[in-house]
């Protein structure tokens, strides 16, 4: 399979964005933006909180005029329809809830290194973190696919295990144009 080098990860949560975005990264030397570093929630201050959002903006506006890129995440659709506008290839992530729940649990528990987020581990484990995968569990799926519809020009690869991100990833090639 071929894509392009305008890339956009996406999917809920602990469904392996960031994972995904650092493999395409390091196979096709590929500049990535992992949003999550830049999560506006992460901070308890509204100014502090007000600058992490401005600088996503920012980042997504400068990051969508490169000639290659991979955006990992979604993050309050910031920049949204931008995004979609100027890439070539979304990677939709569609891992079902209990999977990523138990990544979650695996990841705080064994505190695997994290690419997109410092990381997570079993200090900042939250039980609420779990109740929203399951609440939702089909979320952001329905408002990517509605942004999709509008972009027919997008290749949209859907992979909805870890086992098919797998192999995407091993068979995967850059289009030459």
């Amino acid at each position: 399979m071929q894509i392009g080098k305008k890339i956009l990860v996406m999917g809920g949560s602990c469904s392996g964005k960031s994972t995904m975005s650092q493999a395409l990264s390091e196979k096709f030397n590929i500049p990535v933006l992992y949003l999550d570093l830049y999560d506006p929630y992460a901070v308890n201050d509204k100014q502090e909180r007000d600058k992490r959002k401005q600088q996503i903006q920012d980042m997504i506006g400068k990051t969508i005029q490169s000639k290659s890129w991979v955006i990992d995440g979604i993050y309050e659709w910031y920049n949204f329809t931008e995004r979609m506008d100027m890439a070539d290839t979304i990677i939709l992530l569609k891992q079902p809830a209990l999977p990523r729940i138990w990544r979650y649990i695996k990841t705080c528990a064994t505190k695997t290194k994290r690419h997109g987020r410092s990381g997570f581990s079993a200090k900042n484990f939250r039980f609420d973190h779990i109740w929203y995968m399951l609440r939702r569990a089909d979320a952001p799926y329905k408002q990517i696919q509605d942004e999709i519809k509008k972009h027919k020009n997008l290749q949209v690869i859907v992979l909805k295990s870890y086992r098919e991100a797998n192999e995407f990833l091993k068979n995967v090639q850059i289009k030459v144009k």
